[in-house]
C-alpha cells in the first residue's frame, strides 16, 4: 500500500513538470508594454485610483541606492580673520575651529589678551572642536580641511560656513554668524555619519588663562569650569577636574564653559537643553597622539556641550557685569563675587555703587574706592560707634577693678583645689556685681561688628572680581589697581595705620603676651598685603584712617562720660 502511494506521488510530480515545460514552449507569454515617458515639466502628482492590473504589469523595479554626495574638501590650510567690535578672531579651515580670540580692549604683558590658551595651540586641540559619544564617529571632524564660504550682509552681519564631506555618506557643516554690535557668536552644526544624523558636542578649551604668567596677582585663578544648570552656578577648580565629569542631558542648562578671574568663554545651547562633559585634555579624543613632554598639559580642562538642536551661542570676553546683564541668559552670574548668597547679595549693590561713583562723580576707580569706603563708613557709623563705645567702657570698667581683681587672685594663688577655684570664681562675680561691671559687655559690643562682616567681605570680593578695575590706574606709581603696589608704599601705610589704631584701643584686660602678639599683627599684615592688589590695600588703608578718626571720637566721648560724675 505504501509503495503504491509513493509511486503515485512521484508520477504526479513528473507529469506536472513536463506539462509546465511544454506549455511554455507552445504558449509563450506576451511581451511587456514599453514605459511611456512623462512630458517635460510634469510634476509628481498623486495618480487617481485605477483598477488593479495583472501582477506582471504593475510590479515596481527593485530600488536603486542613491549615489552618495560628492566629496567636499579644501586643498590647503586657510586662515579666516574676523574683526568685531570686541575682538580680532582667527579661524582655521582645519576642522573649522578657532586659532586666536584676541580682545581689543585688554592687554597683558604688552599684547592683547588671547582667550585661546597656549596649550590649545601647542596640542592643536582648538576651541570649537567637535566630539561625539563614540570616537569612531567622524574621526576626521577636527583635522579635515573644510571648504570655506563667507557672506557679508548689509547690516554688518558676517557668516562663515565650513563644509566637509568624504563622499561616502559622512559630512559636517559649521556655520558661524557674527552680528555687528553683539558679542555673541551664533553657531550651527550639522553632522552626518554614514548617512545618519548625529548629535555633536562643541568644545571650548583646553584651558583659559587671560593673564600672562608674570603678570598676575595672588588672587588670580584660571582654568576653572563654570556651569549654570537649573538656576544653580557650579564651579570646578582645575585641581578638582582629575577625571571626566559628565552631567546628563538637562532641560534647564543655561550655559557652560571655562573662566579665569576676569574673562570667560561659555557655550549657550539653543533651547537650554544639552549634556555637559568636563574632562582633562588627556581623557578626551582631542589628546595629542604623541604625549607632550610636560605632563600638566594633559591636565588642562575642557568643557564639551552637546547640541541636540545643532545650534548654540558662544560668548568669549571679559566678565563685565553690565554687558553680561544686558545680554540676558543670566550671564552676569559668571562674575564670581561670591558663592555665598548673603555675601553675593551684599556684593552686587556694592559693585553697582562703585560703578555709579566712577561713572558719575570721579573718572578714577582709585578715587571711587576712597569715596565708596567713606560712604560705607558713614553708613555704618552708628553701629561702629555703639560697638566701639561699648567696648571702650567695658575696658575702662575692667581697668578700674583691676587692682581688686589682682588682690583677689593673689589671695587664692597658693590654693589649687577645686573648692578654692570655686570660691575664687564666686568672689570674682560678686566683685563685678558690687562694682557694676559686666565682664561680658564686650561681647554685646562685638555684635555690631559681626553684622558688618558680610558687607566688608563683599567689598573685598567686589574689588577682587571686577574686571573694570583691571588696568585701571590710581595715581603716580600705581598703574593697575588689580596688581600689587610696585613700591610697597600703600601696604606700609596700611600697616602703620593699623598699628596706630591698635595703640589707641584700650587693652587693659588683655594678657601682656597677647598684647605683644597683637602689636606684631600690623607687620604680618603689611607683608601679606604687599602681594595683594593695590585696590584692596587702598581700601583697607582708607578704612583704617577713618577708623583712627572714629576711635579718637570714641575715646573723647568715653572720657567725658567718665569725668561727668567727678565734676558733679
Amino acid at each position: 500500500m505504501e509503495k503504491r502511494f509513493v509511486a503515485f506521488v512521484v508520477l504526479s510530480a513528473l507529469i506536472l513538470i513536463g506539462w509546465t515545460l511544454l506549455a511554455r514552449r507552445v504558449f509563450p507569454p506576451p511581451p511587456a508594454p514599453a514605459p511611456v515617458a512623462a512630458p517635460a515639466g510634469a510634476t509628481d502628482a498623486s495618480p487617481s485610483p485605477t483598477p488593479a492590473a495583472p501582477a506582471s504589469a504593475t510590479a515596481p523595479p527593485a530600488a536603486i541606492p542613491a549615489a552618495p554626495a560628492p566629496a567636499v574638501t579644501a586643498e590647503k590650510d586657510e586662515e579666516i580673520r574676523i574683526d568685531t567690535d570686541e575682538a580680532e578672531i582667527v579661524l582655521t579651515n582645519a576642522g573649522g575651529r578657532v586659532r586666536a580670540w584676541r580682545l581689543k580692549g585688554y592687554r597683558t604683558a604688552g599684547r592683547p589678551v588671547d582667550l585661546v590658551s597656549k596649550i590649545a595651540t601647542r596640542t592643536d586641540a582648538l576651541p570649537l572642536s567637535v566630539l561625539f559619544d563614540d570616537r569612531g564617529i567622524l574621526p576626521e571632524a577636527n583635522s579635515a580641511l573644510f571648504h570655506v564660504t563667507r557672506e557679508r550682509g548689509d547690516d554688518g552681519t558676517e557668516k562663515v560656513s565650513f563644509r566637509w564631506a568624504d563622499g561616502a555618506g559622512s559630512s559636517l557643516e559649521k556655520t558661524l554668524t557674527f552680528t555687528k554690535g553683539s558679542p555673541l557668536l551664533d553657531l550651527e552644526i550639522h553632522a552626518v555619519d554614514r548617512g545618519r544624523p548625529v548629535t555633536p558636542r562643541v568644545v571650548w578649551g583646553p584651558g583659559l588663562e587671560g593673564e600672562d604668567e608674570e603678570n598676575r596677582s595672588n588672587t588670580y585663578y584660571a582654568d576653572q569650569a563654570v556651569v549654570l544648570e537649573s538656576g544653580q552656578v557650579v564651579r570646578l577648580a582645575r585641581r578638582k577636574i582629575d577625571n571626566a565629569i559628565v552631567q546628563p542631558e538637562s532641560a534647564h542648562l543655561s550655559w557652560a564653559g571655562l573662566e579665569d578671574q576676569y574673562f570667560t568663554a561659555v557655550i549657550l545651547p539653543a533651547g537650554t537643553r544639552g549634556a555637559v562633559t568636563i574632562a582633562p585634555l588627556g581623557q578626551t579624543a582631542l589628546a595629542p597622539k604623541t604625549p607632550p613632554p610636560d605632563a600638566h598639559v594633559l591636565e588642562s580642562p575642557t568643557v564639551a556641550v552637546a547640541l541636540p538642536d545643532g545650534r548654540a551661542q558662544i560668548f568669549a570676553g571679559p566678565k563685565s557685569f553690565g554687558q553680561l546683564s544686558a545680554l540676558g541668559h543670566e550671564l552676569e552670574r559668571v562674575v564670581w563675587f561670591s558663592s555665598y548668597k548673603l555675601i553675593y547679595a551684599c556684593a552686587k549693590p556694592l559693585f553697582l555703587a562703585l560703578r555709579f561713583v566712577h561713572d558719575h562723580w570721579v573718572a578714577n576707580y582709585g578715587m571711587a574706592i576712597i569715596l565708596l569706603t567713606l560712604g560705607l563708613r558713614l553708613l555704618l557709623f552708628p553701629l561702629n560707634q555703639f560697638s566701639m563705645v561699648k567696648m571702650r567702657r567695658v575696658a575702662g570698667d575692667m581697668q578700674r577693678v583691676q587692682p581688686k581683681l589682682k588682690a583677689l587672685q593673689a589671695k587664692y594663688k597658693k590654693r589649687t583645689d577645686a573648692e578654692s577655684r570655686g570660691d575664687l570664681n564666686r568672689e570674682t562675680m560678686e566683685l563685678y556685681k558690687r562694682e557694676g561691671v559686666n565682664p561680658f559687655g564686650g561681647v554685646t559690643g562685638c555684635l555690631p561688628l559681626l553684622i558688618q562682616m558680610p558687607i566688608l567681605w563683599a567689598f573685598f570680593d567686589v574689588l577682587s572680581a571686577a574686571v573694570e578695575l583691571r588696568g585701571a590706574p590710581f595715581a603716580g606709581w600705581i598703574k593697575d589697581l588689580t596688581h600689587p603696589d610696585p613700591l610697597y608704599l600703600t601696604p606700609v601705610l596700611m600697616g602703620a595705620t593699623m598699628f596706630v589704631q591698635q595703640k589707641m584701643t584700650p587693652t587693659t584686660n588683655v594678657d601682656p603676651a597677647q598684647q605683644k602678639i597683637m602689636l606684631f599683627m600690623p607687620i604680618m599684615f603689611t607683608v601679606m598685603f604687599s602681594k595683594l592688589p593695590a585696590g584692596l590695600v587702598l581700601y583697607y588703608f582708607v578704612n583704617n584712617l577713618l577708623g583712627i578718626g572714629q576711635q579718637w571720637l570714641v575715646n573723647r566721648h568715653v572720657a567725658r562720660l567718665e569725668a561727668a560724675p567727678t565734676k558733679a
